[in-house]
C-alpha cells in the first residue's frame, strides 16, 4: 500500500513524533513564522523537510519558500482542521526529518549550559529551550521527560529545539561530570530554595558555568545537590515562595550571561 502523505499531519493535538516509511523519525511544525523559520533552515541544509501541509490561501507562498525536495499539499481550511483533529487556523504545517543529536565533543566544550535532569510538562521545556536560546547559551543537557520532538514543545520553543544543541540521556550527570572536568574554571550551579543558597542577584558565574534546573515538582532532591558546587536562589516576595520552573530559568539564565 503507498503511503498517504497526509497521513503525519493525523490527530496533532498529542502529537510526539512520527514514523515516515522513507525519513524514519519525524516531527511536526505548525504556524506561519515557525514553518518559514523550518524552511529557512530547510533551504540551509541545516534540517530535511519533508513536506508543507497548506491552506489554498497559504500555499502559493509556502512554494516559493520550500527546500528542494519538499512536497507542498494544499487542502481547505476546513479539511486541515478536520485532519488534525483541531481548529487549525494558521494557514500552514510541516514534517521534517529529526535531526541527529549533537556531538558529545561540542557539549564538552559549551562555556554557558543549561541541566535539565528531569521535567514533566512540554509546555516548560519548550519554554527552557527558548530562553536558552534567546538568551545566547552553548547548548542544554537534559534527562527524561516530555518529547523534544513533540508538537507542544517544538511550538512553545518557537523553533529552539533546532537552533540550540540540546543532548538529552538518561542520566545526564555522568556527562556533567565529564564537562566539568574538561575544562578550569568548571562550575555546576543549582537553582534551589535551600538555605544554603546564595543570592541570584549577587552570583557570579565562573568562567565555565553549568545551570542545574530540577522538576516542576520536588525541585533537586539532596544527592542531586551534592553533585553541584554551590546553589543560588531568586529572593521572593509578596508571600510567594517560588517561580514556575521556566520563569526562574529564564531569569538565572540572564543572569548567567551577563557575566563575560
Amino acid at each position: 500500500m503507498a503511503f498517504d502523505p497526509w497521513e503525519p499531519y493525523r490527530d496533532l493535538r498529542f502529537a510526539g513524533t512520527r514514523e515516515h516509511p522513507e525519513h524514519g523519525s519525524c516531527f511536526i511544525a505548525e504556524g506561519r513564522i515557525l514553518v518559514e523559520d523550518l524552511l529557512s533552515a530547510g533551504r540551509a541544509g541545516r534540517l530535511q523537510v519533508v513536506s508543507v501541509a497548506a491552506t489554498t490561501t497559504a500555499a502559493e507562498a509556502a512554494r516559493a519558500l520550500l527546500p528542494e525536495g519538499t512536497e507542498l499539499l494544499v487542502a481547505e481550511p476546513g479539511a486541515l482542521s478536520e485532519l488534525a483533529g483541531f481548529s487549525f487556523h494558521r494557514g500552514l504545517m510541516a514534517l521534517a526529518k529529526v535531526p541527529p543529536p549533537p556531538p558529545v565533543s561540542a557539549l564538552l566544550q559549551a562555556r554557558r549550559l543549561l541541566v535539565l535532569p528531569r521535567l514533566y510538562d512540554g509546555e516548560n521545556l519548550g519554554l527552557l529551550l527558548r530562553s536558552a536560546a534567546a538568551l545566547g547559551l552553548d547548548g542544554v543537557l537534559a534527562g527524561p521527560g516530555p518529547g523534544l520532538w513533540s508538537r507542544r514543545t517544538v511550538r512553545v520553543s518557537m523553533g529552539a529545539v533546532w537552533r540550540i544543541p540540546v543532548w538529552r540521556v538518561e542520566d545526564p550527570w555522568p556527562l556533567l561530570a565529564d564537562w566539568r572536568a574538561a575544562g578550569p574554571g568548571s562550575e555546576i550551579v543549582a537553582a534551589a530554595l535551600t538555605p544554603q543558597a546564595g543570592d541570584a542577584r549577587r552570583w557570579q558565574p565562573a568562567p565555565r558555568s553549568a545551570l542545574v534546573m530540577g522538576p516542576e515538582d520536588t525541585g533537586l532532591d539532596p544527592d542531586q545537590l551534592a553533585c553541584c558546587d554551590r546553589a543560588v536562589a531568586i529572593p521572593m516576595a509578596s508571600g510567594m515562595d517560588s517561580l514556575n520552573v521556566a520563569a526562574a530559568g529564564a531569569i538565572l539564565m540572564f543572569r548567567m550571561m551577563e557575566q563575560p
